[in-house]
């Protein structure tokens, strides 16, 4: 449930990672954006912290550098502090809870805490015992102040390790608390799939295994990994795209009805969707899953020369749920495939026998949620084509959305729901574990080489 929010309470935001891609990229714009709206709070400072020797001043010109190369507004630079030091070194933690008791001291208020970790995922267990140790997570009062962390994906390596985060996080945070970002959620496309589904009343009878006969989702990128080549060869295209995006994608189509858009109702049906996933056999995974690697991959520096990381993946299986038990699903992404195009393909059964003059096909009717190569729900049905005989032609439907730009509009959405109090938009627990419990077996199906790393020429998995 979201909580009460008003741009009167003072805030303190704290970005490790301050220099980093991603806060160039994302974070930088969506503030810029919030705050030209009128959408941050009134009282607000925003501490950057990373290990470059800015000042104050010479951070704001950094910024403000940023903000002129993407032609965006810079209203909020007054509001923008520096903190330099190591994430590893304690005595960071320790001058920056000095830094955050002046300003309470200033405001004479104990303001809320935000503390976003941009930074890689290797990096968080040693920030949490810092955080904790540094007394920066503990709130002033129980009726006074908000503390909460935003960590982004991925959420841990494997389930062990993701379990491990949480204990970490659950000594510092309740579940209220933390708000992990799957960035992709927050597409309006998405987020529409629940307003298509359960504020219309057309289709939900025949949302099951009798109506649906197939469930294919596709997450394909044409760019590569070029300049990720380090983190991305650690990773792969499963753990980065298949393990969070794809299935909270799958999730959103077939969950249960939440009954209501509160953050706790729809969080609770996506993750019991999640953990009716079907465990795996290894013959299972052998027969129905494969992986390649772009041809060229190696060549990109930081990638091993003998690396064994999948740039594609595609995984077949049957959902074994009350609902859905038998309905086949088809999961496939990955770089270099000579499009972008992301999508959900529903495609309904047809068990009697078609009237189709006069080929005789057995038409199929689909339902299709893009967000990529544009923003539209498109549904595919048959109609006679104009004239003296009898022939049948495809007919489409559309619901078209505009286009959003990049990740921008998304990183808005997720920060001023961060500050509101909105977990809607963000994974939990719950999830991430049921997530990394159906992902595991394929790992380590792959690593034992069951399933041979294969290869493709760049654009050919698409075609």
């Amino acid at each position: 449930m979201a909580a009460s929010y008003s741009r009167t309470m003072p805030t303190v935001l704290v970005i490790f990672g301050a220099t980093g891609d991603l806060m160039a990229r994302k974070i930088v714009p969506a503030l810029s954006h919030l705050f030209a709206n009128s959408k941050l709070p009134h009282m607000l400072q925003i501490i950057g912290v990373g290990r470059k020797e800015f000042t104050d001043e010479s951070f704001r010109a950094y910024i403000a550098d940023l903000l002129r190369q993407q032609k965006e507004q810079q209203p909020f630079l007054s509001h923008i502090f520096y903190h330099q030091g190591n994430f590893d070194a304690a005595a960071t933690y320790q001058t920056l809870a000095k830094k955050l008791g002046y300003i309470d001291n200033s405001w004479r208020v104990c303001s809320n805490k935000l503390f976003y970790l941009a930074v890689p995922p290797l990096l968080y267990q040693s920030m949490f015992l810092n955080l904790e140790s540094s007394g920066l997570t503990i709130p002033c009062g129980p009726d006074e102040g908000w503390t909460r962390v935003i960590v982004e994906k991925p959420f841990g390596k494997n389930l062990q390790t993701a379990q491990g985060l949480d204990v970490l996080l659950g000594a510092l945070f309740k579940e209220e608390q933390i708000y992990r970002i799957d960035h992709y959620l927050a597409k309006e496309m998405l987020q529409n799939i629940l307003v298509f589904r359960f504020s219309n009343n057309l289709l939900e009878n025949v949302w099951n295994k009798d109506g649906i006969e197939s469930i294919v989702i596709k997450f394909f990128e044409e760019v590569g990994v070029e300049g990720r080549g380090a983190f991305y060869d650690g990773v792969g295209a499963l753990r980065d795209i298949g393990q969070n995006h794809i299935l909270q994608m799958l999730a959103l189509a077939t969950m249960d009805n939440p009954e209501s858009l509160t953050s706790d109702a729809v969080r609770q049906k996506r993750a019991a969707l999640l953990e009716q996933l079907p465990g795996l056999t290894d013959e299972q995974i052998t027969k129905g899953t494969s992986r390649k690697q772009y041809i060229g991959y190696r060549d990109i520096p930081g990638v091993a020369p003998d690396s064994q990381t999948e740039t594609y993946f595609n995984i077949n299986f049957n959902l074994t749920a009350k609902r859905w038990n038998g309905v086949q699903v088809s999961l496939e992404g990955g770089k270099k495939l000579g499009e972008t195009r992301k999508e959900i393909i529903v495609t309904f059964k047809h068990p009697l026998r078609c009237l189709c003059p006069p080929e005789g096909k057995h038409l199929k009717n689909k339902i299709i949620f893009r967000t990529e190569p544009r923003e539209e729900i498109k549904i595919i049905f048959w109609s006679k084509k104009p004239g003296l005989d009898m022939h049948i032609q495809q007919a489409d439907f559309d619901f078209i959305y505009q286009q959003t730009k990049d990740h921008t509009q998304a990183y808005e959405k997720l920060l001023l729901d961060c500050i509101t109090g909105n977990q809607l938009l963000f994974v939990s627990t719950e999830e991430v574990k049921a997530m990394w419990r159906f992902i595991d077996p394929i790992i380590t199906v792959w690593q034992k080489n069951l399933v041979p790393l294969m290869t493709y020429q760049l654009g050919e998995v698409a075609k």
